[in-house]
């Protein structure tokens, strides 16, 4: 199970850095500014967030369509990696934001999808994040500080947000909902770079 669900991240990061101009829910957006899209219960989402300024002489953002890995093999990914920076979570009216942070140069392929199990594809560890629903988020491309890795926040709308290295190109987190499968908007900023989650107020 933890090995397909890795071989689908690749693949549909494959497929959408091919396709990208094909997204119509995704606004294109200007520096400074933030893009929006809304994701229905259970979907899958993919997308990617430019972070600093290319390399003038950088080939097209594209990840070629990968062979299946073992789980301990390294996976390549866009260079150069971008580092997390930081995980906040803050409360707001009506909903509860995730907040990941960027800095460096390059692109971010990101994932959301609700899963099963919390099951960390790096050493197939099942996490308890005590929840009705599970969203998986996985970030590839980049890399993180080890002090972001198992970290758990708590808030009105989640219970819990584990998070730790795949590798030294991806970063996951599994983010335990109050609510069963809610639909959430995931947003992006260039400057800062950032990308937010938004889970809703759990229905009383």
């Amino acid at each position: 199970m933890n090995g397909r669900r890795l071989i689908a991240l690749l693949g549909a990061i494959s497929v959408f850095a091919l396709l990208t101009g094909c997204q119509t829910d995704d606004q294109s957006n200007t520096a400074g500014e933030s893009s929006t899209q809304t994701v229905l219960d259970a979907e899958t989402q993919t997308g990617t967030l430019q972070v600093g300024t290319p390399p003038i002489d950088a080939p097209p953002t594209e990840i070629s369509t990968l062979a299946p890995f073992p789980n301990d093999t390294e996976i390549p990914s866009p260079n150069p990696r971008v580092d997390v920076t930081e995980i906040d979570v803050t409360e707001h009216d009506g909903f509860t934001r995730i907040t990941y942070r960027f800095d460096g140069n390059g692109s971010v392929f990101w994932k959301t999808e609700y899963v099963s199990e919390a099951i960390r594809a790096g050493d197939s560890t099942v996490v308890d994040v005590g929840s009705r629903s599970i969203l998986q988020v996985d970030l590839m491309g980049v890399q993180s500080d080890s002090s972001l890795n198992s970290v758990s926040h708590e808030g009105e709308n989640i219970t819990r947000i584990d998070s730790a290295a795949r590798n030294s190109a991806i970063l996951q987190s599994f983010v335990g909902t109050v609510d069963i499968h809610p639909a959430y908007t995931v947003s992006k900023s260039d400057s800062p770079s950032q990308l937010m989650i938004d889970i809703p107020t759990a229905d009383s």
